[in-house]
């Protein structure tokens, strides 16, 4: 996961962010997301959108969970995660302040990864900058016996 991060993180710094001339927003830092363990173990999957501001240093000075579809609330434990995490980013100067960005993480269950006991979750992380994240993964088999 750090790998994907760290090699986007090279392409950003040599000016070629998402394949403009830094005119998008380009992250310096990013902490890679996880599934939250009890969001995991309780089947809960969702979508997040995030609605970031961004200061003249590129940290993120505000972050906003916003609804796409009132009627389909996100989880609130996604919605606490996700906000977290991207409080943690860091973002090359923006071309105009405040900047105002809009991210959505993606949680969901990826039937192709091997179900387990709960005691080893595989994860996947893909970052799609500048405006999706997906966290992927496997389901977790509960034991009631």
């Amino acid at each position: 996961m750090r790998g994907t991060a760290l090699g986007f993180l090279l392409l950003c710094g040599a000016g070629l962010c998402f394949g403009q001339e830094q005119q998008a927003l380009c992250p310096r830092h990013i902490e890679v997301p996880t599934f939250p363990p009890i969001a995991r173990a309780a089947h809960v999957t969702g979508k997040i959108t995030l609605t970031i501001t961004i200061d003249a240093d590129g940290n993120v000075r505000s972050v906003e969970a916003t609804a796409d579809n009132p009627v389909m609330q996100a989880h609130p434990l996604l919605q606490k995660f996700a906000v977290e995490n991207m409080q943690h980013w860091t973002f090359a100067k923006p071309p105009s302040v405040p900047y105002t960005e809009t991210i959505v993480y993606d949680y969901e269950f990826d039937p192709s990864l091997p179900a387990d006991g709960g005691a080893n979750p595989i994860t996947k992380v893909t970052f799609d900058l500048p405006n999706r994240v997906t966290i992927l993964t496997n389901l977790s088999i509960i034991d009631h016996t």
